[in-house]
């Protein structure tokens, strides 16, 4: 898998870019037209993002697009505005320069971040965006994608002890074994762009 540096992301290290896979992937887009894309997940939760997407497909639950952050020059506003279902992106947390993102590791999946945005007091992302849990595409507890999320053992962000909500985002909880597996050449890189090694073990968003 090919990921050119640019100026929003970082470049991550080819023994995590070996465990990225690039799903294609049907779905339903706010027209009612089939739709297909392509989103790129460490291969841990490959299959439940699979699952995922046929529950999405089969309930017509739809998607405004599904496209890889390369697509977008690994800029996470961009690919937000856009409405974009996305994952794998090697870069730090939102408004947190210091930490890596768990999108860094391909764990975290971001559904219709528009119309489900991160809202963390008066600040809202993507610019200009609304919530409306009764609007199309829109996740709330108890809808049928989060459902099936949590019962993958992923954690949802509007339902963590955080001061925040990051009604798009889903992640599978870091593990030692990760940390064991990508430690040495993540620092390496971290190192390189003088950021803070504790990030290592990244945050959600």
């Amino acid at each position: 898998m090919n990921h050119e540096p640019s100026s929003h992301a970082l470049t991550p290290p080819q023994i995590l870019l070996d465990d990225i896979v690039a799903l294609d992937v049907s779905f339903i887009d706010f027209d009612g037209r089939e739709g297909t894309g392509v989103i790129e997940v460490h291969k841990s939760i490959a299959d439940d993002v699979r699952d995922v997407f046929a529950l999405m497909h089969q309930m017509k639950f739809p998607l405004q697009s599904v496209r890889p952050m390369s697509e977008f020059d690994y800029d996470d506003d961009a690919s937000m505005a856009a409405n974009n279902t996305s994952a794998f992106n090697f870069r730090t947390v939102t408004l947190d320069p210091t930490r890596l993102s768990l999108h860094s590791y391909g764990l975290a999946i971001d559904i219709n971040p528009k119309t489900n945005p991160y809202i963390n007091g008066d600040r809202v992302l993507s610019e200009g965006a609304t919530y409306d849990p009764a609007a199309e595409g829109a996740l709330y507890l108890g809808h049928p994608v989060v459902e099936f999320f949590t019962s993958r053992g992923f954690v949802w962000g509007d339902a963590w002890d955080k001061p925040y909500r990051d009604i798009q985002h889903f992640h599978k909880p870091w593990n030692d074994s990760f940390e064991e597996r990508y430690r040495y050449e993540v620092e390496k890189t971290l190192t390189e762009h003088q950021i803070n090694l504790e990030a290592i073990v990244p945050k959600g968003r």
